[in-house]
């Protein structure tokens, strides 16, 4: 399940940093931004909360 949420993690930071790379001079499309940010959630709140240390 660690895996799992640092994938999902890592997935998220490397949407975010490829539409911010494919649409560099402008600002990003909102809609990569918000799937970038809701697969690095989704690992954080694994991590966060169903994993207990």
């Amino acid at each position: 399940m660690y895996y799992i949420a640092k994938i999902a993690q890592a997935t998220g930071l490397t949407i975010i940093l490829i539409g911010f790379l494919r649409d560099f001079p402008r600002l990003m499309n909102p809609k990569i931004l918000g799937t970038g940010i809701m697969f690095f959630l989704l690992g954080w709140i694994v991590q966060r909360f169903m994993l207990k240390y």
